[in-house]
């Protein structure tokens, strides 16, 4: 699925795999396309609750609680100032304080979204900027979405650089 953030349209991209015979085979989604529909609007009113929670001053979890199932989980590495297991939306909301602690501002930028199943896989750029030194970074990023009845379930995100980040956040 291919995101333009200025018109927030999502499309998505069909998935092509070679046999052993090396001829393309397309693969269908495990979800319908009605089904898919739910799980894509979710990530979309995640990316923007997302954006919001770090411009606001006011730090209003309710738009971003919306997206998240009570079960939530979020996994981020632990060589981060916010990494670690982060469960619920108590948890979750907690990662987002230690987040924004960190990151004034964040913007997710021509997401890429694959369904799979119960499962997207986004890759995407983030831009943002660290809050104590307002020092801009940006990198690549690969998130796996995990959705139950249009709420997440589950993110995983692979930051391509984590040192680099770390730079970033302790540059003065």
């Amino acid at each position: 699925m291919i995101s333009d953030r200025s018109t927030g349209m999502l499309r998505v991209r069909r998935c092509r795999t070679l046999n052993t015979d090396k001829q393309p085979i397309e693969r269908g989604f495990a979800m319908n396309a009605q089904e898919q529909q739910p799980a894509l609007a979710t990530l979309t009113r995640f990316y923007e609750a997302e954006t919001a929670y770090l411009a606001s001053g006011t730090r209003d979890f309710s738009g971003i609680a919306a997206t998240l199932d009570p079960e939530c989980v979020i996994y981020q590495p632990a060589s981060l100032p916010y990494g670690g297991t982060w469960r619920g939306h108590a948890g979750f909301e907690a990662w987002m304080q230690a987040f924004a602690e960190i990151w004034s501002s964040l913007e997710v930028k021509s997401p890429e979204i694959f369904p799979l199943g119960d499962v997207l896989v986004s890759r995407s750029h983030v831009y943002a900027k660290v809050r104590r030194n307002q020092r801009e970074a940006d990198w690549p990023l690969l998130q796996f979405f995990r959705v139950r009845e249009a709420r997440i379930l589950e993110l995983r995100p692979f930051y391509w650089d984590t040192a680099a980040l770390l730079k970033a956040i302790n540059h003065r």
